[in-house]
C-alpha cells in the first residue's frame, strides 16, 4: 500500500482529537479482505461460535475470536497495518502497544450494545491523555440496518464516563466494506442493533499507550520462540520496544536477551495442537445446564 501523506495523517489525527473518531475508507485491499474472511470461516469450523460464551455486553449472537496471533499468518499483517501505524503515534504516542485483537461478527437480531468507553478498564479520572485507540475493520458494509457502531461525537472531551442509564444521542459509523474506523478510548460508543438478515463482519484491533497494561495478555499467550519469528514492527507493539525507559531487560532492547535465552526462533508451539480441542471447556457450550 502507498503510505499516507502527511496531510492525510494530520486530517485523521485532527478528526480523532475533535470528534473522538474518524473513518479511513478503502483501507483494506480486497485481497486482504478475502484472506481475513477465509480465516474467519476457518475459525468458525475449528472454534464454532467464537471464543467467549454469549453475554449481554459481548453479544448473544456475536462471534468473537481471540488469541488470533496463534492462528493464521494474516493476523500478523492485520496488527501492523501501515496506515494505522502512521496515525497511532500521533494519538497514543511513540511506543504504543497492541492491546487486544479479535473479531466482532454481529449476527442478525443482535440488540444494540450498551454505550461504553474502551479505556474504562483503567479507571483513570477524566480528562486524561489518550490511553486507548480502537480500530474497527469493516469486512462487510457498516449500515444502520446491519448495526454500524454508534458513537457520541465529541464525547472524548467530556469529563466523565458514560452512565449506562442515560440515552445518548448517537450517530452511526457508516462505511463500506474495506473501511477502518478509529475510535479513541474516551469516545462513547457501542455496536448498533443488527436488524438485517446477514452478519455484520468486523475486526476490533485495539491499541494502548505504551505505559499501560494490554487488555489481552499477548506476551504470555504467544510462545517466545514464535514471537521471535514475527516482523520487528509487530514485536515492537507486542512490548519488545522500550517506552519511556520501561520494558527493558538489562537496560537493553529485550530482543538481545531473548535471542540468548531462546536461541533459534521457531513458529512451532506444541500446545497449539491441543488448543482448539479445549474450545468447549472454555466456552462451556458443550456442557449441560447446571454443569459447573
Amino acid at each position: 500500500m502507498r503510505p499516507l501523506t502527511e496531510a492525510e495523517v494530520d486530517a485523521h489525527v485532527g478528526r480523532i482529537a475533535r470528534d473522538g473518531f474518524c473513518i479511513m475508507p478503502d483501507a483494506i485491499p480486497e485481497p486482504l479482505q478475502r484472506e481475513i474472511s477465509d480465516e474467519l470461516d476457518r475459525l468458525e469450523r475449528v472454534r464454532p461460535g467464537g471464543d467467549i460464551p454469549p453475554g449481554p455486553f459481548t453479544g448473544q449472537v456475536t462471534r468473537r475470536w481471540f488469541d488470533v496471533l496463534n492462528d493464521g499468518e494474516v493476523w500478523q499483517r492485520v496488527a501492523v497495518h501501515p496506515w494505522i501505524l502512521q496515525v497511532l503515534p500521533h494519538v497514543l504516542g511513540e511506543g504504543f502497544l497492541l492491546s487486544t485483537m479479535g473479531s466482532a461478527v454481529v449476527g442478525p437480531g443482535e440488540p444494540a450494545q450498551p454505550i461504553h468507553v474502551d479505556d474504562g478498564v483503567y479507571a483513570f479520572p477524566r480528562p486524561h491523555p489518550n490511553l486507548v485507540c480502537n480500530t474497527m475493520w469493516a469486512l462487510s458494509d457498516f449500515t444502520e440496518e446491519t448495526g454500524a457502531t454508534r458513537v457520541v461525537p465529541g464525547s472524548n472531551t467530556w469529563d466523565h464516563d458514560p452512565d449506562y442509564k442515560t440515552a445518548y444521542e448517537t450517530i452511526g459509523l457508516e462505511m463500506a466494506a474495506g473501511g477502518i474506523a478509529f475510535v479513541v478510548g474516551t469516545c462513547f460508543h457501542g455496536a448498533g442493533a443488527n436488524r438485517s438478515d446477514r452478519d455484520r463482519v468486523a475486526l476490533t484491533i485495539n491499541y494502548c499507550n505504551g505505559s499501560m497494561r494490554q487488555q489481552e495478555n499477548l506476551m504470555l499467550g504467544v510462545s517466545p520462540g514464535r514471537m521471535m519469528t514475527f516482523a520487528p514492527e509487530l514485536q515492537d507493539i507486542l512490548g519488545f520496544k522500550r517506552c519511556k525507559g520501561a520494558g527493558h531487560i538489562f537496560a537493553q532492547d529485550p530482543r538481545l536477551e531473548m535471542k540468548r535465552h531462546y536461541g533459534d526462533s521457531t513458529i512451532d508451539d506444541p500446545y497449539l495442537g491441543r488448543r482448539d480441542s479445549l474450545h468447549g471447556a472454555r466456552t462451556r457450550r458443550n456442557n449441560p445446564p447446571g454443569t459447573p
